[in-house]
């Protein structure tokens, strides 16, 4: 039985002379064997220890992100706040508490990143708090505006790329913003 299989056998070949198997080269072998083994479980450990490593840095720059911007929007409530908190006596004086606090709003809104639907919320509000109820039809506001473009400090360019993005059919509504920019 043993005979067909003629010298194909899995038996290892590191035998001694005599026919006994050498355990010293036995031993050689497990030992290569298994410092490979070791060597790739370590550095696979390596690269599982940096990538733990570079997530966790990772998330704390993104924690200090989302610290500095949870200041940000606190700063941000603080000033609209004081905006909101400014107009007061008569109606002279309400329409020209009210220019300011469109110019400030104006102004912080520019200053940190336009964004034209909360301008527009923000500016209800402001109005509302006045005891205006449609600012959209008040010239003062587009002078507010006008005026804030102006405290925000953008220059001409920018100011008639805005006026221009306004798409509106109002000339009075422009010429109210033009004013507030150039004579306020």
């Amino acid at each position: 039985m043993f005979d067909s299989i003629e010298g194909k056998s899995k038996i290892p070949t590191d035998k001694l002379t005599n026919g006994e198997f050498d355990p010293m080269k036995r031993i050689q072998k497990l030992l290569i064997s298994l410092t490979l083994g070791l060597t790739i479980i370590s550095l696979n450990h390596c690269f599982i220890s940096e990538s733990i490593s570079t997530g966790v840095e990772s998330l704390s720059k993104s924690s200090d992100s989302l610290e500095s911007l949870s200041k940000s929007i606190k700063s941000l409530s603080v000033s609209v706040s004081s905006i909101f908190s400014s107009s007061s006596g008569n109606d002279e004086e309400k329409e020209k508490a009210y220019l300011k606090d469109v110019r400030d709003l104006t102004a912080m809104h520019f200053e940190n990143g336009f964004q034209e639907i909360e301008f527009k919320n923000d500016l209800s509000t402001l109005a509302f708090r006045n005891g205006l109820t449609n600012w959209k039809s008040l010239r003062v506001t587009y002078l507010g505006i006008g005026s804030g473009l102006r405290k925000a400090g953008i220059d001409e360019d920018t100011f008639q790329t805005f006026v221009q993005g306004l798409g509106t059919s109002k000339p009075e509504i422009v010429e109210s913003i033009r004013k507030g920019f150039h004579q306020l």
